[in-house]
């Protein structure tokens, strides 16, 4: 079978798309300081920024830090998306990225003005009210920012399912009759290291200024960070399995019976999947951790499954001598025997009890 390349063909980057995505951005910087200016001398110091369920006022800042942020993490976020635009990097996911700036925009220009304006006129800020009605405003201007920027940002060029499979195919161990032989690497995350401790500083800070049911989704990002940022990727006569070194659960298994070929290719988690981790594009799925070497299986779906290792060319060496064991066992009616009648641990049924691997 011919192998095909990683990626698409290079593609013509477009300056007007990265303009496109950082104008939600630039509308709110603009909307925020001009709001800011127009009721700055009506506004207590300090104001009111955060309320309870009922729209009762519970926390307040400066003036001058409530501008800093409203207008500092548009910023920040802005200039990422633009640049990834720019850059078309993420293939395949910067018409969701886009989408999902515009909407996050939305919402976030809104409750800023809505706060400012809310403190305007008010005497004491304890005495500002934030009624409900506002959240749910918010969000019907998020969803119509997110539709925008769906509609506007136009399809990526750059698609995932323009990969084909291994951009080169592994040829088969020579492997002796009921020889059973295994392979395993461990394989880390540096992105998802360098993440882990962001997480826990944003849930300690978020927890301190806002409160601790919100710091929970990024104490389990922390959590998840730092147990996924490592896994174990063994293949032998179960397939290919990829679970953490630190806990038995969650556990991937592919089966012998489900690859066609196996091989390697050269992966940017960027580029290629949009991201690092557990990654799904049309075509294609994987295990994404870092830049560089990567098994890649041909599925009997058509589909592809990447995992990024070392030594990836013995893995997938291996794992075609064992899908070509078992063709060649199909062929003859039955499991290969050892010498002597007994059947090799290769050749159990899914689900034996010798065979544990089965039992997830």
């Amino acid at each position: 079978m011919q192998a095909g390349s990683a990626v698409g063909p290079p593609e013509t980057r477009r300056p007007w798309r990265a303009l496109l995505a950082v104008l939600p951005f630039l509308l709110v910087i603009a909307t925020v300081i001009a709001v800011y200016r127009a009721v700055r001398d009506r506004v207590p110091d300090p104001l009111a920024v955060h309320f309870t369920a009922g729209g009762a006022s519970d926390d307040f800042a400066a003036a001058s830090d409530f501008l800093t942020l409203s207008v500092g993490m548009p910023v920040i976020f802005g200039a990422v998306i633009g640049v990834l635009v720019l850059r078309n990097e993420a293939a395949g996911v910067l018409r969701w990225a886009i989408s999902v700036g515009y909407g996050l925009m939305g919402l976030f220009g809104y409750m800023c003005v809505s706060i400012l304006l809310l403190n305007a006129d008010a005497g004491d800020a304890s005495a500002v009210h934030f009624p409900p009605v506002h959240i749910a405003v918010a969000l019907g201007v998020a969803v119509i920012g997110g539709v925008a920027g769906w509609l506007c940002a136009g399809r990526d060029r750059v698609r995932a399912d323009k990969v084909a499979g291994p951009s080169r195919v592994a040829p088969p161990l020579d492997l002796a009759n009921g020889e059973t032989v295994g392979w395993s690497r461990t394989v880390g995350s540096p992105v998802l290291l360098v993440l882990a401790p962001g997480f826990l500083a944003i849930a300690v800070v978020f927890g301190l200024a806002v409160n601790w049911v919100g710091a929970v989704g990024f104490g389990v990002a922390c959590v998840s960070s730092v147990v996924f940022a490592g896994v174990r990727v063994t293949a032998d006569h179960r397939g290919l399995t990829i679970a953490s070194p630190f806990v038995p659960r969650p556990r991937l298994r592919i089966p012998l019976a489900r690859m066609e070929e196996a091989g390697v290719q050269q992966v940017n988690p960027l580029r290629d999947f949009g991201g690092w981790g557990y990654r799904i594009r049309s075509g294609r799925s994987g295990v994404v951790l870092r830049t560089g070497e990567a098994l890649a299986l041909r599925l009997t779906n058509g589909r592809v499954f990447v995992v990024t290792v070392d030594d990836a060319a013995t893995a997938a060496a291996l794992l075609n001598a064992l899908v070509a064991r078992g063709h060649d066992a199909g062929n003859t009616g039955g499991p290969e025997r050892k010498p002597g009648g007994t059947t090799g641990p290769d050749d159990q049924k899914p689900g034996s009890a010798s065979d544990p691997g089965q039992r997830t």
